[in-house]
């Protein structure tokens, strides 16, 4: 006993010390993480720092780091709970605890709760998990962890203060940037939520597919959902997140747009969350609309950060701790099926579901060909004087709607804006077309040539192959002799010979 004792003292100035020479928060929760799952023998020990705003962040679990750990609001589950009263609480009863009603979901048994606090600010909280019946918790267990975070206030209160300054220099750096923030905007005459203000562009299209697309839009604009569009590139996704802004609630608020094909992990975190001292692009569309495109392309690590802003309504900046909440309405755009990417274990399913509560499919072109012609007149004089405005001739009408149109919309363009440019007079002719598109059409108006069924191999000769020829064509005719030595090309008389070679009797026609 008296080397149980010896062994866990040397084990708590070891954490003591550990604790006095850094003030890395990460090191100090992970340290504390790491003590109290040998000291408790819980399957699971989670610490989590405490804010000023009553809310926390899972700093630690296991003795791991959680560089991305769960954001809980105020008076959420037992964290909230010794948020509120200061003290530490036990129970062998979860599910029937009303105070862990979010932990018995996750499967908890018992709970341990232990605050982290000096001169009566809690700065964190430890818990100690049993996820089956093997062991319950007491309260001597409950003096014991109280007992150790006594005996070492001393680094706590240094984390105390430590945390208390960094709060306020983030709170003045943040004051200063949104006073300088407002200083530019007053001299520019322009908010930052009116430079990303925009106006609805018309969507053309009079094709079955367009109809019923509009129309499910149109129901979905007032309803403030999420929604998924998935279509080929250049399909039109981002005009349909513009229509459902434009008609929506949040129209007069900012339309942010946000690429993740275009960015690596961390620029995409620092743009999207934005950095301490500035705004991120959920902040910025806050009580907008922010359209993630390439949404397939986003990394596991983004993709946890954005489903816990989802849930928790509470976002986490890049490279850092600081926090920010905003009210946005997310739109995200793929050229694969999400859902493959789901099963594939690529794209997490909850977050899938998070944002597709509708699912819109934008058509190819291809797929909606009766649109090609007034789409390709609309680029043919857009932006044009009356005097400049050209036409399309019916071979090219017709040459552009048999087109495949891989590249969708974008390379009709391409190709209208080239046609536009090489005729010379006010017509464009097929030949004015892109090689491809006038090959594609050449094909296809060429006579299609069958080639003849081979015969099937058998073992019989020449002389059988004639009877059998002979026979069935008199048997066609219904047996008029006449009629089948004309379609066989030979004389009756040698029609005659034949059958009676073949041993048929027959009566000669008059």
């Amino acid at each position: 006993m008296t080397t149980l004792m010896t062994k866990e003292k040397s084990n708590l100035e070891n954490l003591t010390s550990a604790l006095f020479l850094s003030l890395d928060e990460a090191h100090f929760f992970t340290a504390l993480n790491i003590f109290f799952k040998n000291h408790m023998n819980a399957h699971n020990v989670q610490v989590y720092k405490i804010l000023d705003n009553g809310s926390s962040i899972l700093m630690s679990l296991n003795g791991e780091f959680q560089a991305n750990g769960a954001v809980l609001e105020k008076g959420v589950g037992a964290v909230g709970y010794i948020a509120r009263t200061k003290r530490g609480y036990f129970s062998n009863t979860v599910e029937r605890d009303p105070v862990f009603t979010r932990e018995a979901e996750l499967g908890v048994k018992a709970e341990l709760c232990l605050p982290i606090s000096a001169d009566g600010v809690v700065i964190g909280s430890i818990h100690c998990q049993m996820l089956d019946n093997s062991r319950e918790f007491s309260r001597e267990d409950m003096t014991s962890g109280l007992s150790i975070l006594n005996d070492i206030k001393g680094p706590i209160q240094n984390m105390k203060m430590y945390l208390a300054a960094k709060n306020l220099n983030e709170t003045l750096l943040r004051t200063i940037e949104l006073k300088e923030k407002e200083l530019q905007e007053s001299r520019s005459g322009v908010k930052i939520q009116d430079s990303f203000r925009i106006i609805e562009k018309e969507i053309i299209g009079r094709s079955q597919a367009m109809r019923e697309l509009l129309s499910l839009v149109d129901r979905i604009c007032d309803k403030d959902i999420s929604a998924y569009v998935m279509g080929e590139a250049a399909t039109g996704k981002e005009m349909i997140a513009r229509r459902i802004h434009c008609r929506s609630h949040r129209r007069d608020r900012a339309f942010v747009t946000i690429d993740c094909s275009t960015m690596n992990e961390q620029a995409l975190d620092r743009e999207m969350f934005g950095l301490e001292s500035s705004l991120g692009m959920l902040e910025v569309a806050n009580f907008g609309t922010l359209f993630i495109n390439s949404i397939e392309k986003m990394t596991p690590a983004i993709q946890n950060k954005l489903i816990q802003f989802i849930n928790n309504k509470m976002g986490v900046k890049a490279e850092g701790n600081g926090f920010f909440k905003s009210d946005v309405c997310l739109i995200s755009a793929s050229t694969k099926d999400l859902m493959d990417l789901v099963r594939d274990g690529k794209f997490r399913e909850d977050l899938y579901f998070a944002l597709s509560t509708v699912v819109l499919k934008a058509p190819a072109l291809r797929e909606r060909k009766e649109d090609i012609e007034i789409i390709a007149n609309f680029f043919l004089n857009q932006n044009k004087s009356k005097d400049q405005q050209k036409s399309f001739s019916p071979s090219a009408i017709k040459a552009l709607s048999e087109f495949h149109w891989s590249g969708n919309v974008r390379e009709l363009q391409n190709v209208v804006e080239r046609a536009f440019i090489l005729a010379e007079g006010s017509v464009i002719e097929k030949l004015h077309l892109d090689h491809n598109i006038q090959t594609a059409a050449e094909i296809k108006s060429a006579p299609v040539v069958v080639a003849a069924k081979p015969i099937e191999f058998s073992h019989i000769t020449l002389e059988e192959l004639e009877k059998n020829h002979i026979m069935g064509t008199l048997e066609n005719l219904g047996g008029n002799k006449t009629k089948t030595a004309k379609v066989l090309g030979i004389t009756v008389k040698t029609l005659y010979n034949k059958l009676h070679s073949y041993g048929v009797e027959f009566d000669k026609e008059a």
